[in-house]
């Protein structure tokens, strides 16, 4: 591990992060990947997520972070929202019309993320509008990537809005050929969550799953410390 600074200790992580990392640096060279971090509460799987979102800051790779939570479930696309606004609003005027060509426009549109276009072409009677939607979101997902490494990252994603598991799960099928990684943590199936959804993602066969043991007492009493 190196140049990964964490917010709080950090034990008996040492192989985890490596795996992460590795991800990352193989989501550099263009070839996305797809890491699931696993644990009931409170193991530790959000301290990981920052020294992987520090890790990817450091390979130079841009990171869009989002985090599911229980009050927000029914907020259509409320996890995406939060992936996409903070780069939309940040970009310049002629950086968001690069973003937002074609149907990344028009699913920005729908969802009035910030700069988007007005709706004046939309989608074909043809053409099944959540489809229209999760396709118009991969290609901003594209666009991004395509101005340098992206890592994005999902925390409590077992609390995530069905729209957005949705739209990660078709994400997933196309990640390989962008230059971007997607680090996702849930829980083992909760109670009140959209529990088939997520196994879907965590059984992509892309993921690579790190499930959390619990730190040893050593570590434990060096944490209380």
């Amino acid at each position: 591990m190196t140049g990964t600074a964490v917010t709080g200790p950090l034990l008996e992580r040492s192989d985890e992060l490596a795996r992460i990392e590795s991800a990352l640096a193989e989501a550099r060279t263009g070839r996305g990947t797809f890491v699931v971090i696993e644990g009931p509460a409170g193991i530790g799987k959000t301290a990981l997520l920052a020294a992987a979102r520090s890790a990817a800051a450091d390979g130079g790779m841009r990171v869009l972070r989002s985090r599911g939570t229980e009050l927000e479930r029914d907020f259509a696309f409320g996890v995406v929202r939060q992936l996409f606004e903070p780069p939309l609003a940040a970009a310049s005027a002629s950086e968001r019309a690069d973003l937002l060509q074609a149907t990344a426009g028009l699913a920005a549109s729908v969802l009035e993320l910030p700069g988007a276009p007005p709706t004046t072409h939309p989608p074909s009677s043809s053409v099944d509008p959540s489809f229209a939607i999760l396709h118009g979101l991969y290609w901003l997902c594209g666009n991004l990537a395509a101005a340098g490494p992206l890592c994005l990252v999902v925390d409590d994603a077992h609390w995530a809005d069905a729209p957005s598991l949705r739209y990660l799960a078709f994400l997933l099928t196309r990640l390989e050929e962008l230059d971007a990684a997607l680090v996702l943590a849930t829980r083992p199936r909760e109670a009140g969550t959209d529990a088939e959804l997520v196994a879907t993602l965590s059984t992509d066969p892309s993921a690579d799953v790190i499930r959390l043991p619990p730190l040893t007492s050593a570590a434990v009493a060096q944490l209380v410390e």
